[in-house]
């Protein structure tokens, strides 16, 4: 069964996206298994793959968004999948520095070109707010960069609802990518102005808290993946779509089979007791652990 669209902008995109960050920070570097991880995700139907240029080694600039390169060499035009990518935001050894000037925007953006092999990057997020430069100035510059032909759609990420609205009147936002999770739900302001307004809200990090989860709500999770034989983190995925028709998972993997079990919350439908249940112990006092 294949499940309903979502939409960035005017695109259809499967409701789970690929993040691929960990290729670079946690795992052994190795292009084959980027290869297998995104052959993975078009073969369930995932038509979103998400990097940034500060998903990068120590040393080596721009090496997530090369593996993304590596590993789309072999797929027709036709079949290939939205890219998303960000700038604003680097490694610089251990650190990762934020600078939204418009001039390093414009650099960051032709290196991701490069870095991607492309002519015109999908979907470009400013990675983070730049404290010291209004938010109106990097999305002018983000907008210059659209009318150019680099990039064919506007993404802010890590952003507020105030921040959201400065930017939406510099130029029209199509997604918003920020932290969202059944373990630590997000913004619930900036969730419903991207409702109203037609956006997307990628939601990043949907599993993190899973390992450090409340006694209640782990046992929650467990007992509704028992009822559906499935895994707790495609409940938990399941969840998280099941909260908003403009949500979209941008879920982590590195391994096929992890690929393929996230792919497949789009398609797992929770009961309305279930949801319930879920959404309690999501939001109840009953959680515990880290960050709660």
């Amino acid at each position: 069964m294949s499940p309903a669209p979502r939409r960035i902008g005017a695109t259809e995109v499967h409701p789970v996206g690929l993040g691929l960050a960990a290729l670079s920070f946690d795992r052994a570097h190795d292009p084959e298994r980027a290869a297998h991880a995104v052959t993975a995700a078009l073969d369930a139907g995932i038509r979103l793959l998400d990097t940034a240029r500060a998903y990068t080694t120590a040393t080596e600039d721009r090496h997530n968004e090369r593996l993304v390169a590596r590993s789309l060499r072999g797929v027709p035009p036709g079949d290939r999948p939205v890219i998303s990518t960000k700038g604003g935001h680097y490694r610089s050894g251990d650190s990762f520095p934020v600078d939204g000037r418009p001039e390093t925007l414009r650099r960051d953006c032709e290196g991701s070109l490069r870095a991607l092999e492309v002519e015109r990057i999908d979907l470009y997020h400013l990675h983070w707010p730049d404290p010291h430069v209004p938010i109106t100035e990097s999305v002018g510059a983000l907008a210059e960069l659209q009318q150019q032909g680099k990039i064919g759609l506007i993404g802010l990420s890590n952003v507020d609802l105030g921040q959201l609205i400065l930017a939406q009147d510099e130029a029209p936002v199509a997604a918003v990518q920020n932290p969202w999770s059944v373990f630590d739900p997000g913004d619930r302001e900036v969730l419903a102005y991207c409702e109203r307004g037609g956006i997307a809200f990628l939601a990043y990090s949907p599993l993190r808290g899973m390992s450090a989860a409340g006694p209640h709500l782990a046992r929650v999770l467990e007992d509704v993946a028992a009822q559906h034989d499935a895994t707790t983190a495609r409940i938990a995925l399941a969840w998280l779509l099941a909260r908003s028709p403009s949500l979209l998972a941008v879920s982590g993997a590195t391994r096929p089979t992890t690929v393929r079990d996230s792919a497949a919350a789009a398609t797992t439908t929770l009961a309305p007791d279930h949801l319930q249940l879920l959404n309690g112990a999501a939001d109840g006092p009953a959680r515990e652990g880290p960050g709660y």
